[in-house]
């Protein structure tokens, strides 16, 4: 059990704007023998929600949002207990949907009034958070969007939401963020780094 969180098992949260390599580096995780006998990989809530008749850029959505991963995190959490994986680790966690929220125009107060969760609530959920800055940020020239990837966002929306995110995550006792760099190998080598000297 997670000493921290009281969870059965420590969970771990990827975030950052979009194209930080979030993804990426949950596909080497999975890919690292050593690594995936260790940890259970949660997918991005939002892959569940498509079509669910809620517009996206609503409050509702958001709501939904952190609402399935909650339920998401705390099912696999209680299947986890007593077996051979360390830690489960998400892609986006409870706090992301506010900085969508904010971006959309919406005072951050009223996500956690909406939500009746407190900023605290949330970064007790998690034993580590991992920010993977999006490329928007440092390296604009870098950052890939629809129809070459699956994210609709432009650079400025991209690096907004970057920002919006460390605003939200940085208070966590266990924050690290890590910077977009040219060589993208670079960027997840250190984090693949940070999470086997977690499990250690």
């Amino acid at each position: 059990m997670s000493a921290d969180t009281g969870h059965a098992v420590p969970a771990i949260v990827l975030t950052g704007g979009p194209g930080g390599g979030k993804s990426t580096l949950l596909d080497r995780c999975a890919a690292e023998p050593t690594l995936a006998q260790r940890i259970v990989v949660l997918e991005e809530a939002i892959h569940g929600m498509r079509g669910c008749g809620l517009a996206p850029r609503s409050k509702e959505f958001q709501c939904a949002m952190v609402a399935a991963q909650i339920a998401a995190e705390d099912a696999l959490g209680r299947t986890m207990a007593g077996g051979p994986k360390q830690a489960l680790v998400t892609h986006r966690g409870t706090l992301d949907p506010g900085a969508f929220w904010q971006s959309f125009g919406h005072p951050r107060r009223s996500f956690f009034e909406m939500s009746r969760l407190t900023l605290q609530d949330h970064y007790r959920r998690y034993d580590l958070v991992l920010h993977l800055e999006s490329a928007a940020v440092r390296l604009p020239e870098a950052y890939v969007r629809f129809p070459l990837a699956h994210r609709p966002e432009s650079v400025a929306e991209a690096a907004r939401l970057d920002g919006l995110l460390g605003e939200l995550w940085s208070g966590h006792p266990r924050y690290t963020r890590f910077e977009a760099t040219p060589d993208i190998e670079t960027k997840l080598r250190r984090c693949m780094r940070v999470i086997r000297d977690f499990l250690a």
